[in-house]
């Protein structure tokens, strides 16, 4: 897995490059220790056999002289660095394409927590059930993937896939042994049901695959999925058409995010390309190895350095820098270390110190499937909690609970009463266009803001809210009322134009949030948009009375007559 060194690095620290240039795990010491111990030793050995073997016999020394010196020469023409960054910068941009393109779960697990629900308890349970299963999808999408192009996950669960020869177990046991993993039974018992054991053989059968041959197509629980999410759109478990089709997308996103990584495992860089800048720099080291020797030869051009005719004059330190490969070494650590990091890079999925992680990202998968996307009820506050009760009831008392005075803000917050008030309307709101109904709905949604006035009553405190039963049946007689009111003001008004010409119709105002102490229903006053023509209206009105009564007392004693 890739070492994390970031955290540790302190610039306040002067001292901190020397920890970080000393670090052995992921470095490059432990890159190349022995390919370096390989170099030290042939060094040496070509030193021995030049001072030991060569140097008394002047034909062959000669020889030795002019083969450094003529490799010293031309082994800089080789434009190795620009040859051997390019590589390098086309690897790590690989790699780091890989590495971006391989689908964590923890996002789609919020969005399934999120968008696949119910308001109504009795589908609550249903939702978070479709949700897992979803989830546990994806899981195995990723785990058939993975497997193909992974050492760690080959290794994880115990089989492999040679591309020569045909698989050595069966496509069957192969799913067994997902199933049987100690982190898949953690989170989620297995990952494959005996049904979608069916279903994957019935692509075998179609696919004309045998037991070995037949290679379970990753692809395949996502079309589960996607059919899954729609049925929970059509069970209510899922709002709207558009909340559908972005989960489709993040489906479709995650398949194409195993296509990538896919794509980069099966199509590498050219190996023509590789093998030149591997055989560049094993090249370019074997001319270090030679043309770094200190040879007489070079040390004759150095001005007043003692000789005697001709010959150098061997002092210690002199014979130490002849034994000791101290220019051949920094060149061996640049050019092979860099070299060395490009094909550690190559190769993402494998099993270096600068591979990818894989298992470790398989097992926060699963662990985010389980914890995000089917979450309980237990890990939220209460107010969100799907305990049946209102929303507008439930979010009254989740704001309760925090105080928003001590929140820095230019303006001030308003009351939890306020709150309350507010959510009480949008309530009403939206349950008096339910139907017939909407009565019964009241009663069973309102609890929990009449059990805390009730409550409020049983200890003395002045209630904060209505019940919102009693309210609403008020409300609804209220609603009757006002509708024969403004029957028989219609009548009036009408017999009213049909006497003494146009009159405005009347408008009836109320309060429908105010109530008395008593229960009793608010007062209803009969008005109309403009004053001097509600007053008009009055006085046809009463004369119109006084003309009725008078008739009628007329009739009266007629008849006594």
């Amino acid at each position: 897995m890739a070492v994390s060194y970031a955290s540790q690095i302190y610039t306040d620290d002067r001292l901190f490059f020397v920890r970080l240039l000393f670090r052995w795990a992921g470095s490059v010491w432990q890159l190349l220790w022995i390919d370096y111990l390989i170099f030290t030793l042939m060094y040496v050995g070509l030193a021995v056999l030049y001072f030991n073997l060569l140097y008394t016999h002047a034909e062959l020394k000669a020889t030795f002289e002019v083969t450094v010196a003529w490799l010293k020469a031309i082994r800089t023409s080789v434009p190795l660095s620009f040859m051997l960054g390019f590589f390098v910068s086309a690897v790590f941009g690989r790699w780091w394409s890989v590495c971006t393109s391989i689908p964590w779960l923890h996002s789609s697990s919020f969005y399934c927590q999120a968008l696949v629900d119910s308001p109504k308890t009795s589908r609550s349970d249903l939702a978070r059930k479709l949700r897992i299963t979803v989830l546990r999808y994806l899981n195995l999408a990723w785990i058939l993937m993975m497997a193909g192009v992974s050492l760690h996950i080959k290794e994880r669960f115990g089989y492999w896939q040679p591309k020569w020869r045909k698989f050595q177990l069966t496509w069957q046991r192969r799913l067994q042994l997902i199933n049987s993993d100690s982190k898949v039974q953690k989170y989620f018992g297995q990952l494959v049901t005996e049904k979608e054991m069916q279903a994957f053989a019935k692509s075998a059968e179609l696919s004309n695959d045998n037991d070995h041959s037949y290679d379970p197509e990753y692809w395949l629980p996502l079309m589960w999925a996607t059919r899954l999410i729609r049925r929970a759109k059509n069970l209510g478990c899922i709002a709207d058409e558009r909340q559908y089709l972005f989960l489709v997308n993040i489906i479709n996103n995650f398949r194409g995010d195993l296509g990538t990584v896919w794509m980069y495992t099966e199509f590498n860089i050219p190996l023509v390309y590789t093998q030149v800048a591997v055989t560049a720099v094993y090249l370019f080291l074997a001319s270090t190895l030679i043309s770094t020797q200190l040879v007489d030869s070079d040390i004759l051009l150095l001005e007043n350095f003692p000789s005697r005719n001709g010959t150098v004059t061997r002092t210690l330190g002199l014979n130490l820098l002849s034994y000791l490969p101290v220019i051949g070494s920094l060149e061996f650590i640049f050019y092979l270390g860099w070299f060395k990091i490009g094909m550690c890079l190559l190769n993402p999925m494998g099993k270096d110190k600068a591979d990818i992680p894989m298992s470790d990202i398989l097992n926060s998968n699963l662990k985010a499937s389980v914890k995000i996307g089917g979450a309980e009820d237990s890990i939220f506050p209460g107010g969100l909690t799907d305990s049946g009760e209102a929303e507008e009831a439930q979010v009254a008392e989740f704001l309760r609970s925090f105080d928003f005075t001590g929140v820095h803000a230019h303006d001030k917050f308003g009351s939890a009463e306020q709150t309350e008030r507010q959510l009480r309307k949008a309530l009403f709101k939206r349950l008096q266009g339910r139907g017939a109904d909407w009565l019964h709905a009241a009663e069973s949604a309102g609890g929990a803001l009449l059990r805390r006035g009730a409550g409020k009553h049983s200890t003395g405190e002045r209630p904060t809210s209505l019940g919102l039963s009693t309210t609403l049946q008020q409300r609804h007689l209220q609603k009757q009322h006002h509708h024969s009111s403004t029957a028989s003001l219609e009548s009036t008004a009408s017999l009213g134009t049909s006497t003494t010409g146009s009159l405005e119709p009347p408008r009836v105002e109320r309060n429908p949030g105010q109530l008395t102490r008593s229960g009793s229903l608010p007062h209803m006053a009969v008005t109309s948009a403009d004053p001097p023509v509600a007053a008009k209206a009055n006085g046809k009105a009463a004369s119109k009375a006084a003309a009725k009564s008078s008739s009628k007392t007329k009739a009266i004693s007629t008849t006594k007559l």
